[in-house]
């Protein structure tokens, strides 16, 4: 099988947050199942600078944008046989500094920017000549891609017998925009409509993906069960509940050519649940990355994440406090809105030996951040999928999670009477709710024997996308059906069509 996945971001070219993970992660995976991935992202800036070097095809394209016209430049690059990546470039659009925005918000030509990108994968597939058995598209930015190949390029024989599926990995971000910026996309007025892309008065990117994709698709079970509701939905709870039957959960996983603790050059020394010895020089060589004065006897406490709301900073901070009276250490990488980011760095002025904080992402200090810790910290709002969790049960890091999402889907509260369970969770979203979780793993933390067993049989657990591939195959061969049936039904009706005529005459 061809699949053409259509994606805002990827690894190892572009990287805002774990879906260019996952998608690296599920492409690679598929090859290895024996398939064939095509992937096509903006060339951004991170792109570019990312060390991989594509070629130009020497191929554009022409994409109307209302009144204008921009021209795409189509580059291309192989990572390994099977797999191989396009670029879109037009650098008035994506050669700038973040992805989607800056921590100052997000960009204010973000609807120009997506409906360009999604226009130019319609046109790269009939210009490149390219044949696909399915086209998986993913969040709000490739949104319009469903909706562009059932209303423009319906006509376009290629596009008309194409099955489209589209994921939601974050309901909680859609690509909502002023009502003026519908022209952009070339669309006829009639598809501003309750049923297909309006939104109370604007404009919805996800919503069109929604309602004309062939087949949906998000990242845990329990996941599609929240965006079903209201609080979860974020009032597209209506259009959910519709395409239910249509709506499938199925999880990511780990890779582990990447997410190894025994061969990583990024980890200060191997290990693995045989052996932890190498998970305290790691402990201490993330203590000495961030001049912390703490004993390897103390516990240590990480968190990658955005320094936004949803994940949970805000319960983090109000607890800091109290956690340096415990005699803990604490170390968190991550950036977003200023507000966060001046707090936390007011914070760890503070406590300099016992906060590390770099304000910024870096990959190398993710997996050392999972690697180092004793305790990892996900205390979400909402977590569709919580890839992060998954790193840290194969690096030994166990979890403190809110339970929302994928986070209670994968993490079952540690019992001590029975030793079952594999992390600690909380339901209530209130910082003495998260406290209160974090001090039952800290009175586990001491007694050794429970500890390391807690972390080998985490480090056990197969968290391979090798499991779940075999649900991604049947997800498209669903919707490759789903298609034929349309086009079958569609070709009787004009066959049918005919002979009424031909009975006329």
């Amino acid at each position: 099988m061809h699949i053409l996945m259509a994606t805002p971001e990827a690894s190892p070219f572009a990287r805002a947050g774990n879906l260019a993970e996952v998608i690296y992660g599920l492409a690679r995976a598929l090859v290895r199942s024996g398939n064939r991935v095509t992937v096509v992202i903006p060339l951004y800036r991170q792109a570019k600078r990312s060390g991989w070097q594509g070629y130009f095809t020497g191929r554009t394209v022409s994409v109307p944008l209302s009144y204008k016209t921009f021209e795409a430049e189509i580059f291309h690059v192989t990572l390994e046989p099977g797999l191989d990546f396009y670029c879109i470039r037009q650098d008035s659009l994506f050669d700038r500094d973040g992805l989607y925005g800056n921590c100052y918000g997000e960009f204010l030509d973000n609807a120009e920017r997506f409906v360009f990108f999604s226009r130019a994968v319609m046109e790269m597939v009939e210009t490149l000549d390219l044949e696909f058995d399915v086209c998986h598209c993913h969040e709000w930015q490739t949104g319009l891609v469903p909706v562009y190949s059932r209303t423009l390029y319906n006509q376009r024989r290629r596009w008309e017998r194409l099955p489209v599926v589209y994921s939601v990995h974050n309901a909680g971000y859609q690509g909502i925009f002023p009502v003026y910026d519908f022209p952009l996309t070339g669309l006829d007025w009639g598809l501003f409509s309750p049923q297909t892309l309006e939104f109370c008065g604007r404009v919805n990117f996800m919503k069109g993906g929604l309602v004309f994709a062939d087949l949906l698709s998000t990242v845990s079970s329990r996941y599609r069960e929240e965006i079903l509701t209201a609080e979860y939905g974020f009032g597209l709870e209506g259009v959910f509940q519709e395409r239910a039957s249509e709506l499938f959960a199925i999880p990511a996983g780990v890779d582990y050519s990447r997410w190894n603790t025994l061969h990583n050059a990024l980890l200060a020394a191997p290990y693995d649940e045989t052996d932890l010895a190498g998970k305290q020089a790691c402990k201490a060589h993330l203590a000495a990355r961030f001049d912390l004065d703490l004993p390897l006897e103390r516990p240590l406490i990480g968190m990658n994440t955005p320094l936004v709301e949803p994940k949970g900073i805000d319960l983090v901070e109000s607890i800091l406090e109290d956690l340096m009276r415990l005699e803990v250490g604490f170390v968190l990488q991550g950036c977003g809105e200023e507000r966060h980011q001046y707090l936390l760095t007011e914070l760890q002025a503070r406590h300099p030996d016992r906060i590390g904080l770099f304000i910024g992402h870096s990959q190398v200090l993710a997996h050392r951040i999972i690697a180092g810790s004793d305790i990892f910290l996900m205390p979400s709002r909402y977590e569709p999928q919580g890839l992060d969790i998954l790193h840290c049960l194969r690096y030994g890091a166990v979890p403190v999670v809110r339970a929302t999402g994928g986070l209670d889907e994968n993490i079952q509260e540690y019992d001590p009477k029975t030793g079952q369970g594999n992390g600690f969770k909380f339901s209530d979203y209130t910082p003495e709710e998260l406290m209160r979780a974090v001090r039952r793993a800290l009175t586990l933390f001491p007694e050794k024997a429970s500890w390391e067993a807690l972390i080998r049989n985490n480090m056990t657990l197969d968290l391979s996308w090798e499991r779940v591939i075999p649900q991604y195959l049947e997800f498209y061969r669903r919707a490759r059906e789903k298609r034929q049936r349309h086009l079958s039904a569609a070709d009787d009706g004009v066959r049918q069509k005919n002979i009424d005529l031909g009975d006329l005459e």
